[in-house]
């Protein structure tokens, strides 16, 4: 794409560190303006938005600062959309496409060609023929054209990712979340141990063990293929680290009974049916839970959504401080203090992921 001109743009500014986190945020929530260049500075990177923002995104995002700059705007080239005449819905996992939605059938290898074209990095275009199913946590998923397969590597913020589709679960549009919760291990800069009670394929693990080689990391799964990869992604960010355990963690929780000082609850649908395994992992003098919850907040329109994303926090976080409640004759020793809590990500009209950090202390 070629420079045509500047212009003045709201934009947010925030410490370098965060620069990777933050756009990924806003691109998320389709803030993010595409065809304008990211600048920073000494100390600052500056994001250019689509418009300012508003309290509740503000809030979302953490501690960012709205101003003004202006940036280089670059020429505009064809999209999918202006090519198809309609936006379908996909994401992109390594060199796969995936169409997250369903398309008219007679127009799929019409979508499925032009993703190619536009995105010469993509080899494989596919569709989800299934919802995400079982505890093992995987999905059907159908080549529509390029290579038979849906094994990919996918890059992730210096890390490497080797999976398979149909055989793990993995959700690339988390990476910003994956990165910010690495970035909290680094900063502490304690020798930390670390418990990923459904890590999948490893997307927390890798990031945290690679960044954080003081600490160690116990990655557990009741997935055999989610650990057969990760330990093959330890390999290919050469991070030793780690320990991979296989296993339905209600059964083997034991094991790690009082030995972390951090724990990453990444199951959204059912995290809090597994606190009491959670809080009897922590260290006798507590720790920090990284605690995921799905929650519904319906709204009728635009303007009452950030009412409805609201909702839905103090919804989880009124589900995590009432589960523990629950388990206070268990654990008196513990209390809860909520450090941060926000939207992560939409899963479905009126329903969003929302990730709390909170201090189990004594």
């Amino acid at each position: 794409m070629g420079k045509t001109e500047t212009k003045q743009l709201p934009c947010v500014r925030v410490e370098r560190r965060r620069g990777e986190e933050l756009r990924h945020a806003l691109k998320e929530r389709k803030l993010l303006r595409p065809d304008a260049k990211i600048t920073t500075d000494t100390n600052f990177i500056y994001v250019p938005l689509i418009r300012g923002l508003t309290e509740a995104e503000k809030r979302e995002l953490g501690a960012v600062v709205v101003t003004t700059r202006e940036f280089v705007i670059f020429e505009s080239k064809r999209s999918v959309e202006d090519i198809l005449g309609f936006k379908p819905s996909f994401e992109v996992v390594g060199d796969i496409a995936v169409l997250t939605e369903s398309v008219d059938p007679s127009k799929e290898g019409e979508v499925a060609d032009t993703l190619m074209d536009l995105h010469r990095n993509i080899k494989v275009a596919a569709k989800r023929v299934s919802a995400v199913e079982g505890v093992y946590r995987t999905r059907q998923v159908d080549v529509i054209t390029g290579e038979k397969r849906t094994e990919t590597l996918h890059t992730e913020h210096g890390c490497r990712f080797k999976l398979d589709l149909e055989k793990v679960y993995f959700n690339p549009r988390l990476g910003g979340e994956r990165n910010r919760v690495a970035s909290q291990v680094v900063q502490s800069g304690k020798a930390e141990e670390v418990i990923d009670m459904f890590a999948g394929v490893g997307p927390f693990t890798i990031q945290i063990a690679k960044r954080a080689p003081n600490c160690h990391v116990t990655a557990i799964d009741i997935n055999p293929d989610a650990i057969r990869y990760l330990k093959e992604n330890m390999e290919l960010n050469h991070v030793e680290n780690v320990d991979a355990v296989v296993g339905d963690i209600k059964d083997i929780h034991d094991r790690f009974q009082n030995t972390a000082d951090r724990i990453i609850m990444n199951l959204p649908k059912s995290a809090y049916l597994f606190l009491r395994e959670a809080l009897s992992m922590l260290k006798p003098e507590g720790g920090i839970i990284h605690f995921y919850d799905l929650e519904s907040a319906y709204s009728d329109t635009e303007k009452e959504k950030s009412e409805a994303v609201d909702r839905a926090i103090k919804q989880a976080k009124e589900r995590l401080l009432t589960t523990v409640q629950e388990l206070s004759d268990e654990f008196p020793h513990y209390s809860v203090k909520i450090l941060d809590a926000r939207r992560v990500k939409a899963y479905a009209p009126y329903a969003y992921i929302i990730g709390i950090d909170a201090r189990i202390k004594t």
